[in-house]
């Protein structure tokens, strides 16, 4: 049977979830050795070491070796129970051995993004004072040089490890030692240290920086537990099975991506593999075959945007295929009447259809997926049933940082019991109510604040009492900031976020994150921001894919003459997008009438993090944005 290939036992619906028990890991190294002894020999990364190198591998005996010599050199360097260790790394072997190497030793790691500001690292290593940093090349200490103070002091006690073959450009002050990674590995392997090893499963595993649309970054503290209580609840509940490859490419220095990318499949003896050009997914994907897959929405609505733009400009017998394929998959998955899950081809027509079109469309992931995960943002149920028909089983979770991050999410429950346009049940040992008190939009008396309760909730933001207390109602019980409602049946649906609702002049509320997630789901539009605060009607602000909008516009008629700044500020182009927004995508029932935008506002600069106007965990900074387009605005407003 399948199920013996499962790593563990799927965790009783009924068990308590204030602690370990029993056999349980107590710390997430305790549950990497675990794995180790239990998987061995199984491989446990595989990885490119280069570009135009083929990928090498590693077993789980290599890396849980490599990791506890990683920990028995921090703590010769005098890295110690209670301290932090500091990731300024992209997803790699190395980040994965110093988060458990400093784990092992009861220390915290706090990991950064490669691509954020230079005085952003800065306030988040003066804030988290960690013993040491780890960076990933001779470009980041180049920055940090840049940007951190030029007295020992400001710098960590136990010196910088740079990884990389290259030596140190520019050096931090005099007395800060930089470690070489092969250097330092080497003398952790040759150490005689017996570390005691970690045991407190309620003790700071790490520090995680959310990266505010406004204000300083959080410190967001997560212990043992609260990740470990995540990844037990999901055990077994999802079918992974030892052995499994899974492309790993969501950033491991947000919580999504470490929890479940990295950690959960860590537990289920799964091979992983990391996506060294996040411009190649796709093509990684058919080297790697995964049988799992996890991504943001961004990817599935470019997927979902690429294969039926194909679909659209099949000619001839091809074009009839594809019609057959869709209407036998669609009665198939009707029949069986569930969401979210993938039902398998049957009958000759059916299983041959789906041979000549959907494994085709399968085959550009590798072709192996067994199920895919969808978190971090709203995912499109037009998108989400899209998927399913293609043949994936895809299921969408809910979650924040300070969650650890799983709240509830489709597919855990088993076979049959997900639901489009939510986020599913509440996941085990957490509790989700409603504060309707939160909010006061008569027409939607169901909806409110969702509040959780549970082992996964944060004990608070570092050196941020004040901020604590406005999120954290007691211990355990923590006030989300988003809207949602949950069904009879324990579904969760989220509405969007208390904060960025706003009213209009008429009164109506206007929840704008699941309308912008409906806009970027046109081929021609990239980024999107819908506003309208006490105005009469909506408005949106796009970043518009330039090549399709211009080919468009091209076939319909329109002038798209000029620099992409020019064809963005001619009223004809907004008039078109716009006429062109409102007939595929601005369209009941998901819109209501005074939702639909009456302006448009096109910007030919892409959103970054360069120009500030995204977080480095890729959110809209609002205010920034609606700053630089203030003129634009007020012509609008009248």
């Amino acid at each position: 049977m399948a199920e013996e290939k499962m790593a563990w036992a799927r965790q009783p619906d009924d068990r308590q979830w204030k602690g370990p028990e029993g056999e349980d890991p107590r710390t997430l190294y305790q549950m990497l050795m675990t794995s180790v002894e239990r998987f061995g020999n199984e491989p446990c990364f595989g990885y490119i070491p280069e570009p135009g190198m083929p990928r090498q591998h590693l077993d789980y005996n290599t890396f849980g070796e490599l990791a506890t010599s990683v920990a028995k050199r921090l703590n010769d360097l005098g890295v110690n129970t209670g301290d932090r260790v500091a990731l300024i790394l992209d997803n790699s072997v190395e980040w994965a051995a110093l988060s458990y190497g400093a784990n092992a030793i009861g220390a915290a790691y706090t990991a950064m993004y490669t691509h954020q500001h230079g005085s952003e690292w800065a306030y988040i290593l003066n804030d988290s004072t960690p013993s040491l940093l780890a960076v990933s090349s001779t470009a980041v200490l180049d920055k940090l040089v840049d940007n951190l103070p030029s007295d020992a002091a400001s710098w960590p006690d136990s010196g910088i490890l740079l990884l990389g073959d290259e030596a140190a450009n520019k050096l931090p002050p005099e007395g800060v030692e930089v470690h070489a990674w092969s250097e330092f590995v080497a003398a952790g392997r040759a150490s005689e240290n017996t570390f005691e090893v970690a045991d407190d499963p309620f003790a700071l595993n790490t520090l995680i920086y959310t990266s505010g649309t406004t204000g300083n970054p959080k410190g967001v503290m997560l212990t043992n537990w609260n990740t470990l209580s995540n990844i037990l609840c999901v055990q077994s509940a999802f079918k992974i099975y030892v052995g499994d490859k899974n492309a790993a490419f969501l950033p491991w220095a947000h919580s999504f991506g470490s929890t479940f990318d990295l950690h959960w499949m860590i537990r289920c003896g799964v091979h992983i593999n990391l996506i060294s050009d996040l411009t190649k997914i796709a093509d990684e994907c058919i080297e790697i075959k995964p049988a799992v897959l996890l991504a943001v929405p961004r990817v599935w609505n470019k997927f979902y945007d690429r294969v039926n733009s194909q679909f659209e400009a099949a000619t001839g017998v091809k074009k009839i295929l594809i019609g057959k394929a869709k209407k036998h998959a669609s009665r198939r998955i009707a029949k069986a009447g569930v969401e979210c899950d993938a039902v398998p081809a049957s009958g000759f027509f059916d299983k041959l259809y789906d041979k000549l079109v959907w494994s085709k469309v399968r085959a550009r992931f590798g072709g192996n997926i067994r199920f895919c995960m969808s978190g971090a943002a709203a995912l499109s149920p037009d998108v989400a049933a899209f998927i399913q028909q293609v043949g994936f089983s895809c299921y969408e979770g809910y979650g924040l940082t300070e969650t650890a991050p799983l709240v509830a999410a489709n597919g855990w429950s088993g076979p049959g019991k997900s639901k489009l346009r939510c986020v599913g049940q509440v996941a085990n040992g957490v509790k989700v109510t409603i504060d309707t008190d939160a909010w006061d939009d008569p027409d939607r008396p169901d909806e409110g604040e969702i509040i959780v309760h549970g082992p996964n909730v944060m004990k608070g933001y570092w050196n941020n009492e004040a901020a604590t207390k406005e999120v954290i109602i007691e211990p355990g019980v923590f006030r989300t900031g988003d809207l949602g409602k949950l069904d009879k049946d324990g579904f969760l649906a989220i509405t969007g976020r208390v904060k960025s609702q706003f009213k209009l002049e008429n009164g109506k509320y206007v929840s704008p994150a699941p309308l912008e997630e409906n806009v970027k789901l046109s081929p021609l539009i990239e980024q999107a921001v819908l506003d309208g605060k006490d105005m009469l009607r909506t408005y949106l602000i796009i970043h518009p894919n330039m090549d399709a909008m211009k080919a468009a516009m091209n076939t319909a008629g329109i002038d798209a003459s000029g620099s992409n700044a020019e064809i963005c500020g001619r009223q004809s182009t907004k008039e078109w997008l716009l006429a062109e927004l409102k007939e595929h995508n601005m369209k009941s029932p998901v819109w209501k009438g005074y939702e639909v935008a009456a302006n448009l506002i096109l910007d030919h600069e892409e959103w970054t993090t360069d120009n500030d106007m995204l977080t480095p965990s890729m959110k809209v900074k609002l205010r920034n944005l609606l700053t630089h387009h203030e003129a634009e605005i007020t012509k609008i407003k009248g």
